[in-house]
């Protein structure tokens, strides 16, 4: 409407007409975008997820992470687990700011370790479930969630941690 001289817009029905068309298009790219958010994995809701859940033949069990990460292993298709590969589930689909994989040939084992860096580590849930769904039989596996904090500055604060675990009768 900016691109019309000031004349055009200011004869009826035209201003209307226009201011009409304006509005229609804001509402339709908003039911665009409300409807793209819905069908995107890292958005959806419950009947968007269950929609990707029917087009690949998955369970909708579980939590809305371990949904989500169903669905993303079974979009990034039948790929080599290669270290590069897991690192990169951890940061997409276990929310780490990187991953790290160590291997143990010898003994067919593999260390994930999906590392949040300046904060605690989130839940590795959604991780473990694509590992179990993509990982060889043969290849024993873990998980290792890791918090990496850090400090600048010429003085350092220690850091000190502990497990604590409540156990309730």
């Amino acid at each position: 409407m900016a691109r019309l001289p000031d004349f055009l817009k200011n004869i009826s029905p035209v201003g209307e007409t226009l201011t009409a068309i304006d509005g229609g298009v804001a509402e339709l790219s908003q039911a665009a975008d409300a409807q793209n958010a819905r069908l995107s994995v890292q958005t959806a809701d419950e009947a968007g997820l269950a929609l990707w859940e029917r087009d690949y033949g998955l369970s909708s069990a579980g939590s809305l992470a371990e949904r989500r990460a169903r669905i993303l292993t079974a979009l990034s298709g039948g790929q080599t687990v290669t270290p590069a590969y897991l690192r990169g589930l951890c940061v997409s689909i276990g929310g780490a700011d990187r991953g790290e994989v160590a291997e143990d040939f010898a003994n067919w084992t593999a260390e994930v370790t999906a590392v949040s860096e300046n904060r605690l580590p989130g839940d590795t849930g959604a991780l473990e479930s694509a590992l179990t769904r993509l990982m060889p039989a043969h290849l024993q596996w873990s998980v290792v969630p890791c918090g990496e904090m850090t400090a600048e500055g010429t003085l350092y604060a220690a850091l000190t941690g502990a497990v604590c675990v409540e156990i309730t009768a």
